[in-house]
C-alpha cells in the first residue's frame, strides 16, 4: 500500500492568533509610551524649574546676597545683584545656576503681582523675580506647558520663600 500524505501549507489558526496578539501588545506599548511623553516632559521641566529656584533661594540665604532670576522663552536665567546692577551667573558648565533651557517645546508664562511678565529670548537688565538673603522671595507664578501635554504645571513662589508646584492651573 502506498499511503499518500496531504502536505499542509500555510499557518495554523493558533499561529496566526499568537502573531496577532504579539503585534497588538507591541502596538499598545508603543502608543502608550509616545502618548505620555509630552506630559512627562512638562512635569520634568516643572520639577527642574522648582529645584533651580529652590537652589537659588538657598544660595541667597547661605551666601548672604540676593539672587535674581528671570524666565526667558526657553528656560531660566539667574544672576546676583552687585554694585546696583544684575550680573548674570555664567561661570561655565560647573555652576548649577548657569543659563538653563527647560526642554524642547516647553512654553513658559509668568506673572508678578497678578500681571503678566513679558518673556524674551534674553533676560531683561533687571530680573523680575529675586530670592533675597533674608529668605524672602518675590511672589510669582510660572506656568510650564507644552502643546502636546494635556495640562500645564504651575510653580508658585510666595513671599515667605515657599514654592508650590501643582498640575493643571492655567495662568492667564
Amino acid at each position: 500500500m502506498n499511503a499518500t500524505r496531504a502536505v499542509s501549507r500555510g499557518f495554523t489558526l493558533i499561529e496566526l492568533l499568537v502573531v496577532i496578539a504579539i503585534v497588538g501588545v507591541v502596538t499598545a506599548a508603543v502608543t502608550l509610551s509616545l502618548r505620555g511623553s509630552g506630559a512627562r516632559e512638562v512635569e520634568n521641566a516643572a520639577r527642574r524649574a522648582q529645584a533651580l529656584v529652590s537652589l537659588a533661594c538657598e544660595r541667597a540665604v547661605i551666601g548672604g546676597r540676593d539672587i535674581g532670576f528671570s524666565p526667558v522663552l526657553d528656560g531660566l536665567r539667574f544672576g546676583y545683584f552687585e554694585r546696583d546692577r544684575w550680573e548674570p551667573i555664567d561661570n561655565g558648565r560647573n555652576d548649577e545656576l548657569r543659563p538653563r533651557a527647560l526642554g524642547a517645546g516647553i512654553a513658559l508664562r509668568a506673572e508678578r503681582d497678578g500681571e503678566p511678565v513679558t518673556l524674551d529670548a534674553e533676560p531683561p537688565a533687571e530680573p523680575p523675580f529675586a530670592c533675597f538673603s533674608t529668605g524672602e522671595l518675590t511672589p510669582f507664578v510660572l506656568q510650564i506647558a507644552r502643546a502636546d501635554a494635556p495640562q500645564p504645571w504651575r510653580l508658585e513662589g510666595r513671599l515667605d520663600g515657599t514654592l508650590e508646584l501643582r498640575e493643571g492651573d492655567d495662568v492667564r
